[in-house]
């Protein structure tokens, strides 16, 4: 018999500049990259594998809106199984596609705490800034962002919250 705990919150008071996290991995499928690409980027290179073959990449492709959203869900999944107690995201900066994500490929997701400061408007919460990179089986960085989240700070430990 398994015993199943609750993941162990991670407030703003837990992140540390410089620290670094693992996050999940994903693998990037053909057929998920046609159905996605169809609805949001019908390019023939993200929906037509002879096409892409004969295109600038030379295989199936996953698009842009496809490879955030892979990054939307592998960034929340960090390794160490905590849950991070975000409230809201606040932007995005230097997003960048550094190389295609092609049909097979499988990414592992990388953060790094840049920075943190107290919120000005919410006396409950601070700002976190993440650099996160997608990073291919081969070690190359295809993906990277640095994105700003509102995250909760620990009641236990702020008691005029």
């Amino acid at each position: 018999m398994s015993v199943t705990t609750e993941p162990k919150p991670f407030y703003y008071d837990d992140y540390v500049v410089g620290d670094e996290h693992p996050c999940a991995t994903y693998a990037v499928e053909r057929d998920e990259i046609i159905a996605f690409a169809s609805k949001w980027d019908p390019q023939p290179w993200h929906i037509d594998e002879s096409a892409a073959r004969e295109s600038y990449f030379g295989g199936l492709t996953a698009c842009s809106a496809h490879i955030f959203s892979i990054f939307c869900i592998t960034s929340q999944q960090w390794q160490s199984g905590v849950q991070q107690m975000a409230i809201a995201g606040l932007g995005f900066d230097n997003l960048r596609m550094h190389k295609p994500v092609y049909a097979g490929d499988t990414l592992r997701c990388v953060t790094l705490v840049e920075d943190k400061r107290e919120s000005r408007s919410n006396p409950a919460g601070g700002i976190c800034v993440c650099g996160v990179k997608l990073i291919n089986q081969h070690d190359e960085v295809v993906f990277s962002v640095s994105a700003s989240t509102m995250m909760m700070k620990d009641p236990a430990r702020n008691s005029s919250v």
